[in-house]
């Protein structure tokens, strides 16, 4: 698979049955001109899924307007583009949440007057943050705004929903990697699944690309092993532990014990790195909790 300068390398990867049929429905609305809204988790392809739609239409970069609100950007000027006069017009929002209110104004007029004009062609793609939905779902100008560009939306799954595709994104973010680095990884060891079916991603599909790419530019061979995975990547972030009252401590250190251990595969430099302990301690409780025969 050749890496395209100014395109994404990897192929769209639909195989799952609701990710499909979620497919087949946005390439059919990318023939209408009626606003689209795509909805996800950070790094679950929001905007790989709107370049989609985009190469569909044969629609070029360089005549796309972005409003993309989570930086200081130019907003009068690129209004006054999309207000002047052309046959069709493409733009992306993003995080309008962080829009100011004098910019949510002039957005909402002129969608107002342009939407029933007959001259002129709108694609209007609308990127949202799942964080974003809590703002949309209050009275204010922001839901006024949501209502009235809400006439085709997406929700996009995120990779724990996804973990079926797992090894098909691994694939592609590994080749994409050694197209990129200039190298000839070509396989990984078992092990590998078992960690990342486990580990949370906070960026999805992101974390899962810059961990191969981190791995690929540090190995040498032709094979990626588990235990070159760097320690930060098994530190996943809990919001909240279900402590059950009654319960004595022992019962709880040796069940976290057995949990790092587990999760690590055996591995007690990395469990006692995860647990806060040295690997002489970890030893003498893993002797005293008779589990010797997990690592």
């Amino acid at each position: 698979m050749s890496l395209k300068k100014g395109k994404s390398a990897f192929e769209w990867i639909t195989k799952g049955s609701d990710i499909e049929k979620i497919k087949n429905q946005w390439l059919e609305v990318s023939n209408s001109s009626l606003p689209i809204l795509i909805v996800g988790e950070r790094g679950v392809g929001k905007s790989f899924w709107i370049q989609r739609s985009l190469d569909k239409r044969n629609i070029s970069e360089s005549s796309i307007v972005q409003f993309d609100f989570s930086f200081n950007n130019s907003f009068e000027e690129k209004l006054d583009k999309i207000k002047s006069p052309k046959p069709n017009q493409t733009i992306v929002i993003d995080w309008i949440t962080k829009a100011k209110k004098e910019e949510m104004i002039a957005l909402q007029q002129w969608w107002k007057s342009e939407k029933y004009n007959e001259k002129t062609k709108v694609y209007l793609y609308w990127e949202i943050h799942s964080e974003e939905m809590e703002t949309f779902n209050q009275k204010n100008l922001y839901a006024d705004f949501y209502d009235q560009l809400k006439s085709f939306r997406f929700e996009l799954p995120n990779l724990k929903k996804r973990i079926s595709e797992l090894p098909l994104f691994v694939h592609e973010f590994l080749e994409e990697a050694n197209q990129t680095l200039n190298k000839k990884i070509n396989s990984l060891d078992e092990d590998f699944y078992i960690f990342l079916k486990n580990k949370n991603f906070n960026r999805n599909y992101s974390d899962l690309k810059d961990l191969f790419f981190a791995l690929v530019a540090f190995t040498s061979g032709k094979q990626l092993h588990w235990k070159q995975i760097p320690i930060h990547f098994f530190e996943n972030s809990l919001s909240e532990l279900n402590v059950q009252p009654g319960i004595r401590l022992e019962d709880y250190e040796k069940e976290i014990i057995k949990a790092n251990l587990i999760y690590t595969k055996g591995n007690r430099e990395k469990a006692a790195k995860l647990l806060g302990i040295s690997e002489r301690n970890l030893y003498r409780k893993l002797h005293e909790f008779h589990l010797e025969d997990l690592s």
